[in-house]
């Protein structure tokens, strides 16, 4: 069946070559990201491989410059949250989960205010505190949640950076 030919000629006149491959190559991009960064995640015996998956998919942005400031801010953003929920969970020990949820959120959202790029902080400060578990270090679980993120920016930031130079580099 061929397209009408009003939808055939928009399509002529507003969508590039390039354009399209471009968007192939977003859903291709995010798609192997977020499954290679799970597969090596659970190869490697991480405790939540998933936040490795999400965090290739957060990174992942229309372009090279914008998936490389994400990149950037989502590592910071993983290491102010990580740090408050670190602080929090030991300054109040034998709080409940309830009230040390707070506080991080109040701190991470207030940062997050002054620099809105640190958003994601108030992410992890959550994803920290809620999986610790029964006995477990929460200095242990925020090293351990960092890492699932950073091998999840660095899949996804780096499956952005090879498609680009194989498919768009410039001769000229």
């Amino acid at each position: 069946m061929t397209p009408p030919p009003a939808l055939r000629s928009w399509v002529t006149a507003n969508v590039s070559r390039e354009g399209t491959v471009r968007a192939i190559a977003f859903v291709a991009r995010c798609t192997g990201a977020a499954v290679l960064a799970f597969v090596i995640g659970v190869r490697l015996q991480l405790d939540h491989p998933v936040w490795a998956s999400v965090s290739a998919l957060v990174v992942s942005q229309d372009t090279l410059g914008d998936t490389h400031r994400s990149l950037t801010w989502r590592i910071a953003a993983t290491g102010v949250g990580a740090l408050v929920a670190v602080l929090v969970a030991l300054a109040m020990r034998g709080a409940g989960p309830v009230a040390t949820l707070a506080v991080a959120v109040a701190i991470t959202a207030g940062i997050a205010r002054i620099r809105t790029e640190l958003r994601v902080g108030m992410w992890t400060s959550v994803i920290v505190l809620l999986t610790v578990p029964p006995g477990g270090s929460i200095i242990g679980v925020a090293l351990a949640r960092s890492v699932e993120v950073l091998l999840g920016v660095l899949i996804g930031a780096g499956l952005h950076w090879g498609t680009e130079r194989l498919l768009f580099r410039r001769t000229d």
